[in-house]
């Protein structure tokens, strides 16, 4: 099966030089890293529409950003920016209780997007399985 999409996490070169996808899946959303790896395999080799069970567009202040989620009693989210044939991810978040919290804020996730474009090699990495 060839590669329709590359998903990209977005690395704190800035700051902790983490990526900061990755450590959110093996910390806070470690109860759904492994539904979140199945899920973007999926759709890396998967042509859009992608509005499905996996996936949802947002709106509101997240306008063009996607989000991929896990549903349950605790809703896991990675949210993300489609742009061509990328994924850049750059939020994490976590809805339970009707409360939803991003682990940034909308202003910082367009900031990341425009980072990973503009300079891929410093802030950007295929999204790592581990």
């Amino acid at each position: 099966m060839s590669t329709e999409f590359t998903f990209y996490d977005y690395i704190d070169a800035d700051g902790s030089g983490t990526n900061v996808i990755n450590d959110w899946l093996n910390g806070d959303g470690k109860e759904a890293k492994a539904y979140f790896t199945h899920i973007i395999s999926y759709l890396e080799s998967s042509p859009p529409p992608w509005i499905t069970k996996y996936t949802k567009l947002m709106r509101g202040e997240w306008d063009s950003f996607i989000e991929l989620r896990k549903t349950g009693k605790v809703q896991y989210r990675l949210l993300g920016r489609m742009i061509r044939r990328n994924v850049y991810l750059v939020a994490c978040g976590i809805h339970k209780d009707q409360h939803y919290t991003t682990s940034v804020t909308h202003q910082i996730a367009l900031i990341r997007v425009s980072q990973m474009i503009s300079n891929p090699a410093k802030y950007g990495r295929e999204h790592e399985y581990n």
